[in-house]
């Protein structure tokens, strides 16, 4: 399997000047992201899940080290990588057809070309009879839904999400974790998904990064060799869990003793 995201002896440091004070949010990454993968980058607060993702889509630069996709060094954002983030992205002034047009009509399709991308997408997120809606008018749910059909409609080779489920109420959360897993498994798009939630990540990864408290380094990585579409509620998926959890809670036991000690 080809490699599409490349990530060497990356750090990233925030200055204040106002403060002062300068802080390090990832330390020494190393992680390399196969072509079709889907991997969760998971860890407590503040350990730079947000920043790695950010460094990813090219938001921002990182002060030492490289970020390569397609072998090619990050210097901006672009449309092979589109990002998805919790507060849905999606211009309230537009339609849902509107807003998954938005980014073909940037790029010059014609109308017709605009109208067949409105029509694919509105298709694969089940959102058809909503074509002509306001985001006011819709659920979260289906806000998120035209958050990721928006950014599917660039034709990224990418998928960034930044915890794109995280203000949807629990029985929503996991209708979209699937209603993403049969959208991601149509074309296998590279994905890389920022969330808190261990049950989350077991449920959709094909890898899980555990990146450790403050600052952020790869402190684990697990393979997540479950079948699709998981049983929430087997035993192997509990294994992994508690695996997971055990880890994770050591991370956030550090974390809390350095804010205590602070």
């Amino acid at each position: 399997m080809s490699e599409k995201v490349h990530i060497t002896d990356l750090n990233m440091i925030y200055v204040s000047d106002r403060l002062e004070r300068s802080v390090t949010a990832l330390e020494d990454i190393d992680l390399s992201i196969a072509t079709g993968e889907f991997v969760c980058l998971l860890g407590p607060s503040g350990c730079g899940k947000t920043t790695l993702l950010n460094l990813i889509a090219g938001f921002l630069q990182p002060t030492s080290g490289s970020v390569l996709v397609n072998g090619t060094p990050v210097s901006a954002p672009g449309p092979d990588r589109g990002v998805v983030f919790q507060e849905y992205g999606i211009f309230p002034w537009f339609t849902v057809s509107q807003n998954i047009a938005f980014g073909p009509r940037m790029r010059g399709a014609s109308k017709r070309e605009q109208e067949d991308i409105v029509r694919h997408y509105v298709d694969l997120v089940h959102l058809t009879g909503f074509e002509h809606h306001y985001p006011g008018e819709l659920s979260g749910g289906m806000k998120q839904r035209v958050s990721i059909a928006r950014s599917l409609a660039n034709g990224p080779d990418i998928l960034l999400m930044d915890e794109p489920f995280g203000a949807l109420d629990a029985m929503t959360r996991e209708t979209m974790q699937e209603e993403l897993l049969r959208i991601w498994e149509l074309d296998k798009k590279t994905c890389v998904f920022v969330t808190h939630s261990i049950a989350e990540a077991v449920y959709l990864a094909d890898r899980i990064v555990i990146l450790s408290a403050h600052p952020g380094r790869v402190k684990d990585i697990v393979e997540v060799d479950l079948e699709r579409l998981r049983d929430r509620s087997s035993g192997e998926y509990f294994e992994l869990y508690r695996h997971v959890d055990v880890t994770l809670r050591v991370e956030m036991s550090k974390s809390r003793e350095e804010y205590e000690e602070a």
